[in-house]
């Protein structure tokens, strides 16, 4: 019986992630910006993070506009990466601040967000802003109707003129 709790205190205390104290960020971003070519507006985060207690496996969640995703640990000690789309009409050009959550404070949040309580009081270990350009969706006039109408308008003029010769 006693190994049995040891076991489950030790798989608890591997599987729960490492809190991170005085977190240093270094985030870079990337929004679409060509809605020609794409469906939706993708946003990525990609940071680099250094605690200042030394944890490397933290576990961190990200919240967007009321939205929870959990952020992927890269490779690399320290890099994270979180992603996420909107239809382009629903990506608004201007800045998103997304608060990323270790596993302590996203607990809280998410109890705040059954509770129907105010998510605002609960502070996260670190917010990013993205600026978002908005995406460019092509020009008002394809270029098909921009030659079709310069092909008529050659035609007419030609024909105008053919018709002042002749008289």
């Amino acid at each position: 019986m006693l190994r049995t709790l040891a076991f489950l205190a030790l798989l608890a205390a591997a599987c729960s992630g490492e809190s991170c104290t005085d977190p240093v960020i270094t985030p870079s971003a990337y929004t679409t910006s060509d809605a020609v070519i794409s469906s939706e507006s993708v946003f990525i985060v990609e940071l680099s993070l250094a605690c200042g207690n030394g944890a490397q496996s933290v576990t961190l969640y990200a919240d967007v506009n009321g939205r929870q995703f959990p952020v992927t640990r890269g490779q690399d000690v320290g890099k994270y990466q979180v992603s996420w789309s909107l239809p382009h009409k629903q990506a608004s050009s201007g800045t998103y601040q997304v608060k990323f959550f270790d596993e302590e404070s996203y607990s809280a949040l998410r109890k705040a967000q059954r509770n129907n309580e105010d998510v605002n009081t609960i502070q996260p270990l670190f917010s990013v802003n993205i600026d978002h350009r908005g995406a460019w969706s092509g020009p008002w006039v394809s270029t098909e109707v921009v030659a079709a109408l310069m092909g008529i308008l050659v035609y007419y003029l030609a024909f105008t003129a053919k018709s002042t010769i002749q008289a």
